[in-house]
């Protein structure tokens, strides 16, 4: 299986013949196509790095409050944050790496998305959604690094 990483752009919803949920990895070295959800794939990598999924939500909402469409720290030092484009529950709902998002365009009844690879994907949400889903990531990731890079230990 291709490891989630800092450098994953995006996991994008597809689905096969016989409907069974699949996703469509954006790595460095091409797209790749694996089974299962885009959310199925985030768990593992969630696990990968030590904590479940629920629980990098949990922690996001106590950093930015309870949303919907909470963004998800996939790794402790908070390199890579993921937001979703709808509900995660939605087998529709893409995520996408907010550290490669160069542009967010309306484009028809949906955004376009640009990475800095030149890449682009067309996800079936507002441009505001997607600009306000990107700004919620980057103060989620702030809120993270200040954290883990601080040089004192904070007791609650």
């Amino acid at each position: 299986m291709t490891q989630l990483t800092n450098d994953t752009r995006a996991l994008v919803p597809v689905f096969n013949e016989y409907g069974e949920a699949e996703t469509l990895v954006y790595q460095p070295d091409g797209v790749h196509r694996l089974k299962g959800s885009p959310i199925h794939l985030l768990e593992s990598a969630c696990l990968y790095y030590g904590s479940s999924i629920q629980g990098r939500i949990e922690a996001a909402r106590h950093v930015l409050g309870p949303h919907r469409k909470t963004p998800v720290v996939m790794d402790w030092h908070a390199d890579a944050v993921f937001f979703p484009t709808i509900a995660k529950e939605s087998p529709d709902c893409a995520w996408i790496n907010f550290q490669h998002v160069t542009g967010i365009k309306k484009f028809g009844d949906g955004t376009r998305i640009q990475f800095l690879t030149g890449e682009s994907i067309q996800v079936p949400v507002s441009d505001h959604t997607v600009q306000r889903q990107k700004q919620r990531s980057i103060e989620l990731s702030y809120a993270f690094q200040k954290r883990f890079h601080s040089s004192t230990l904070h007791h609650v």
